[in-house]
């Protein structure tokens, strides 16, 4: 047991370190691109914006970081011109995080944490990968009380909307962590939950588009 908690706690100062480098990247991105539309630098159809918009991409699928703040200061700046572009560039950050989640269930990950000394963690997604969506929908509903069910698995498209769109959802993993989850869960199909993004993450773009960014106040 004592050989064991060097490694845990090593593995909790790596996990807080990343969260920290990602959040700062986070921070520098959304202040950077505030500078750059302050100095009348950035063109909307430069590579600058371009490159902007992946890294948004990017940094919005990651769990724990508030990335949409990069999205917010774009609009801003360009208003509704940008507002397809961020908008598209919010669905494909979430796409990602929902791949990594289907991928982390995948055999070749599971190995992986087997051998790290994640052996819990490997079969519990094992477990979700060999088992099809209405048996993990059954199991779920026997651990969930019986108010949430409806709300908690057969409407889980809506709930993952709303998630998406809580305020604070940093705190619970923000958007990239959500949709982590979501994947990993394999309860979710690709199509529906494109769907899904394309519908929850639009609000706001179109606002800009048609009041303007002042709308962001």
């Amino acid at each position: 047991m004592q050989s064991a908690l060097p490694r845990l706690a090593f593995r909790l100062v790596l996990i807080v370190l990343l969260i920290a480098g990602n959040l700062w990247l986070a921070l520098w991105l959304r202040d950077f691109a505030a500078e750059m539309a302050a100095q009348g630098r950035i063109e909307l159809f430069g590579a600058t914006v371009a490159g902007l918009l992946l890294l948004y991409a990017l940094v919005l699928a990651i769990p724990f970081v508030p990335g949409a703040e990069i999205g917010l200061a774009l609009l801003m700046t360009h208003g509704a011109s940008a507002a397809p572009f961020v908008w598209g560039a919010t669905v494909l950050g979430l796409s990602f995080a929902y791949g990594a989640g289907l991928a982390l269930s995948g055999p070749r990950i599971c190995a992986a944490l087997e051998r790290h000394g994640f052996a819990r963690a490997a079969a519990t997604l094992g477990r979700l990968r060999e088992t099809d969506p209405e048996t993990r929908i059954r199991r779920l509903e026997d651990s969930v009380p019986r108010w949430a069910r409806a709300w908690v698995l057969r409407r889980r498209h809506l709930l993952l909307a709303l998630l998406i769109n809580l305020p604070g959802n940093s705190l619970i993993g923000g958007g990239g962590g959500i949709l982590l989850a979501a994947g990993l869960s394999r309860l979710f199909r690709p199509l529906p939950l494109l769907l899904t993004l394309g519908l929850a993450t639009a609000p706001v773009p179109l606002l800009v588009m048609i009041i303007g960014p002042g709308i962001l106040g």
